[in-house]
């Protein structure tokens, strides 16, 4: 289906968009954790792209536009797909596995696991440029 070298294009594209994915997904994790939660990190997390919507969902940020009340329990009970295409960790894991895999085994089942992480992560890329600034 795939030649070799568009194969392993692909799946070097999957694994460090994955890495870079995951790397910043836990960076907000933490700033979330450690109470500093803006506009940027709850959209991202959350999915929620609007920021009128995400002061209804999780009420009104405090004076510095932070909200100090917010968990990762909560943004995750109102992940939306955009947040679950952005932040899910275990989705941009599975990708980078993915990526390797597809480059030791050359199968078509392989190479359609890998097109599927490729829309994922292109998927994951596309949300994010519709993030609140």
């Amino acid at each position: 289906m795939l030649s070799g070298l568009t194969t392993l294009v692909i799946a070097l594209a999957v694994g460090l968009s994955a890495m870079i994915r995951l790397i910043q997904g836990m960076q907000l994790r933490q700033r979330v954790s450690v109470g500093m939660t803006g506009v940027r990190e709850l959209a991202e997390l959350s999915g929620i792209l609007d920021p009128r919507d995400l002061q209804d969902a999780f009420g009104p940020p405090d004076m510095n536009r932070i909200w100090t009340q917010v968990t990762l329990a909560s943004i995750e009970k109102r992940r939306q797909l955009q947040g679950f295409l952005m932040s899910d960790s275990n989705l941009h894991r599975a990708s980078i596995v993915v990526g390797a895999v597809a480059i030791g085994l050359d199968h078509w089942s392989t190479e359609l696991l890998l097109l599927l992480a490729a829309l994922a992560q292109a998927g994951a890329w596309v949300s994010a440029l519709r993030l609140p600034r």
